[in-house]
C-alpha cells in the first residue's frame, strides 16, 4: 500500500527526484567504473586492451538481451501495480525470471560454440585469440549474474524501491572494482582476473537483488516452480523490451560501420569518435538515469488513470532533460580541448576533436527531448514508437546523410549528420507523442 500512496499522492517533482536521482548516481558510478576497469586492463598489455575492445560488441549484445527483457518487465509490472492487480504482478515477475533463464541458456550455448570463430574473423593474432577466448568464455558462461541483476533492479524500481535498485547495481560494481587489481596483478591472473572480477561482482549484485526482493516481500523465489508461462504476458513484456534489445544490439554493428567510414579519412577521426563516445556518456547517461525513474511513474499513473499526474511528470522530465543537455552542450562547445585532454591523444586528434565536438554538441538538446519521449513511449506500452526514435537517432537518418555528404564534407559529414539526425528525430518524437496523447492520455 505504501508504494501505491507514493506513486499516486506524492508531489510529482519530489517523487520524480526520489526515483530518478539514485538511478543517475548509480549510472554515473557504473560509467566511471567502466573507465577505471579499462585502465586496469590496459596495464596488462596492448593485446589485452585490443582483446577487450573486440569483446565489447558481444558483451553489449548480452547486456541488450537482459536490459530489454528487464525494461519490458518493469513497464508492464508498474502499469499492473497501478491497476491494483497483485496476482498478475506476481505472474509478470515470475515470467521475467523464466525468460532470463531461457535467455541465459541461449547465450551460454551460442557463445561457447561461436567464440573461436568470432576471433578468427577479426584477427590473425594468436595471442589475442587466446586472450579473447579466456575473457569472453568466462563472461558468457557466468552471464546469468548480470542478466538477473538487471531484472531484479527493474523489479525493485517498479515497486518504487529505487534505493534498493541502486544498491543492487552499485554493490556489484564496487566488488568488481575492488577485485580487479587484486586478481589481475596480485594473483597474476591477467585478463582472466579481469573477467573473473566482473562475473563475481555481477553474481554478488544478483544475490543482493534476491535478498532485497525477499526483504520487501515482493516475491518468494522458491514459490515459482509450479508456475506456467502465459503467452499474453510474454508478448506484453517483449512489446516494450524487444525494441531495446534490437537497438542496443544494433549499436554494436553501427560502431563497426562508422569506424570503417572514418578510417577512410584518417585514423585520427576514428580516435575522435572513440573519445567522444566515452565523454558524451556523462551527459546523456544523466538523461537515461532520469528517464529510468520516469518510466514507472508514467506507467503506474496510466494504469491508475491519473491524467494530470502523467502530464505533469512528462513536462517536468522534459525540463530536466533540456537543462542537463544545455549544460553539456555549453561544456562541449566552450572547452572541448580541455575535456579531450583528459585522454592521452595526439595533437592531430586534439585539433580534429575540438572542431568535431563543437558540431556534435549542438545536437544534445534535441537528443534529450527525443530520449524523454522515447522512454515515455515505453511506459505507455508503445515499444515500437521507442524503437523508431532510437533507430532514427542512430541509423535511419545518420547513415544516408553520411553517404550523401561525405564527398563534400569529408570527416565532418559524420559530425554534421549526427546533429541533423537529432533534430529530425526530435520532430518525429513530438509527432508520435501527439498521436499517443490523442489516443491514450486524453481519453483517460
Amino acid at each position: 500500500m505504501e508504494n501505491k500512496n507514493i506513486m499516486e499522492t506524492m508531489d510529482i517533482k519530489k517523487l520524480s527526484l526520489k526515483l530518478s536521482l539514485p538511478m543517475v548516481m548509480s549510472m554515473i558510478s557504473i560509467a566511471l567504473y567502466g573507465i577505471v576497469d579499462t585502465i586496469f586492463i590496459s596495464n596488462i598489455s596492448d593485446d589485452a586492451l585490443t582483446t577487450v575492445s573486440l569483446c565489447l560488441p558481444i558483451i553489449s549484445i548480452i547486456t541488450a538481451i537482459g536490459l530489454g527483457t528487464s525494461i519490458g518487465v518493469n513497464s508492464l509490472l508498474a502499469r499492473t501495480l497501478g491497476e491494483k492487480k497483485q496476482e498478475k504482478a506476481h505472474k509478470i515477475i515470475v515470467s521475467g525470471i523464466y525468460l532470463i533463464v531461457f535467455s541465459y541458456i541461449i547465450i551460454a550455448l551460442v557463445s561457447t560454440l561461436g567464440i573461436n570463430l568470432f576471433f578468427k574473423v577479426f584477427t590473425d593474432n594468436i595471442n589475442i585469440r587466446s586472450l579473447g577466448f579466456d575473457y569472453l568464455f568466462i563472461i558468457a558462461i557466468f552471464s546469468f549474474g548480470t542478466l538477473f541483476q538487471m531484472l531484479f533492479e527493474k523489479i525493485l524500481e517498479a515497486y518504487g524501491k529505487t534505493k534498493d535498485s541502486m544498491l543492487v547495481q552499485f554493490s556489484g560494481a564496487l566488488i568488481n572494482l575492488v577485485l580487479d587489481p587484486i586478481l589481475i596483478f596480485s594473483f597474476n591472473l591477467g585478463i582472466k582476473g579481469a573477467s573473473i572480477a566482473t562475473v563475481i561482482g555481477q553474481i554478488f549484485g544478483m544475490l543482493i537483488g534476491i535478498a532485497l526482493l525477499r526483504k520487501n516481500h515482493i516475491i518468494n523465489i522458491f514459490s515459482i516452480k509450479d508456475f506456467k508461462l502465459e503467452k499474453e504476458i510474454i508478448k506484453d513484456i517483449y512489446k516494450v523490451g524487444f525494441p531495446t534489445i534490437i537497438l542496443e544490439s544494433a549499436e554494436s554493428f553501427i560502431t563497426l560501420i562508422l569506424n570503417k567510414i572514418l578510417i577512410d579519412f584518417s585514423e585520427s577521426a576514428v580516435s575522435v569518435w572513440g573519445v567522444y563516445c566515452q565523454l558524451q556518456k556523462f551527459v546523456l547517461i544523466i538523461v537515461y538515469g532520469l528517464n529510468y525513474g520516469m518510466i514507472p511513474i508514467l506507467a503506474y499513473n496510466l494504469g491508475a488513470k491519473h491524467k494530470e499526474r502523467i502530464n505533469e511528470c512528462l513536462s517536468f522530465f522534459l525540463k530536466l532533460a533540456c537543462l542537463v543537455t544545455s549544460v553539456g552542450m555549453l561544456i562541449f562547445f566552450a572547452i572541448p580541448n580541455i575535456i579531450i585532454s583528459f585522454f592521452d591523444v595526439s595533437e592531430d586528434v586534439l585539433i580534429l576533436g575540438t572542431h568535431a565536438f563543437k558540431i556534435l554538441s549542438l545536437g544534445f538538446i534535441f537528443a534529450g527531448i527525443s530520449l524523454v519521449f522515447s522512454s515515455s513511449f515505453q511506459a505507455f506500452g508503445k515499444g515500437s514508437y521507442s524503437l523508431i526514435i532510437n533507430l532514427s537517432r542512430k541509423i535511419i537518418f545518420v547513415l544516408p546523410l553520411i553517404l550523401l555528404l561525405k564527398n563534400i564534407l569529408k570527416a565532418d559529414s559524420v559530425w554534421v549528420s549526427f546533429t541533423i539526425s537529432e533534430i529530425l528525430t526530435m520532430i518525429i518524437a513530438i509527432i508520435l507523442h501527439k498521436k499517443i496523447n490523442n489516443k491514450i492520455i486524453d481519453v483517460i
